[in-house]
């Protein structure tokens, strides 16, 4: 039966749906000095759209929440927007938002990379059900090293490293560390399904009927 589920539960083990990863009156990069209009969200991959947002969710001005028609553009892709009048000197601007940190190609490619580590070649959906747990992880492993490279990309693109060098270092040292752990619970559940086809190392590999042979005297 094909893996039809594999991204889905991929996403899920990495906590990466569209609203698992809120970021909640977060400040923004971007001068207000009574002429920029253009600002920044740190995370480059937002799941809302500024110029469409409701409820809470949103750009806010000194703790108000600014009109989406306030809003005249967003690009959800890199997390500039664009506001429609310029804030002060004095203005504090701060968003609510959710993000999500893979896109399904990303973890298709992931998936992939896990299906040939586990000798199934490309087609992940056809990874057998004992080892889709292996293929999860390593996938796992594979986006948790991904994300600990982005995220000092992202650092280093959006301000300078040093200004917040120590939580920063340790953000990425904990995806990397991820990354392994991930890593080696693959292997694990890989070699306890090949070399000893979980748990039944000792039963025979196919239905031998086991009978009795009577002794048979020498020919004379």
């Amino acid at each position: 039966m094909s893996w039809s589920t594999a991204v889905t539960d991929l996403r899920t083990k990495l906590s990466d749906g569209a609203t698992d990863r809120l970021r909640a009156f977060k400040r923004v990069f971007g001068e207000a000095n009574g002429t920029n209009t253009i600002f920044k969200t740190f995370e480059y991959r937002r799941t809302t759209d500024f110029t469409t947002s409701s409820g809470f969710m949103g750009v806010y001005k000194n703790g108000v929440k600014i009109s989406s028609g306030g809003i005249s553009a967003d690009d959800l892709t890199t997390g500039y927007f664009s506001l429609a009048v310029a804030p002060i000197g004095t203005d504090r601007i701060e968003a609510t938002y959710y993000v999500q940190y893979f896109t399904d190609t990303e973890l298709q490619s992931f998936l992939r990379l896990a299906s040939n580590f586990l000798a199934a070649g490309d087609d992940y959906t056809q990874i057998v059900g004992g080892l889709q747990n292996a293929a999860i992880n390593y996938a796992s492993a594979e986006a948790y090293q991904k994300l600990a490279l982005r995220f000092v990309d992202t650092m280093s693109d959006t301000y300078r490293l040093e200004d917040n060098k120590g939580d920063n270092e340790k953000i990425a040292l904990q995806f990397k560390k991820s990354s392994e752990d991930a890593r080696g619970e693959a292997k694990k559940l890989r070699d306890d399904f090949y070399e000893n086809r979980q748990g039944q190392a000792l039963a025979p590999l196919y239905g031998f009927a086991l009978g009795n042979v009577s002794d048979v005297p020498p020919n004379r």
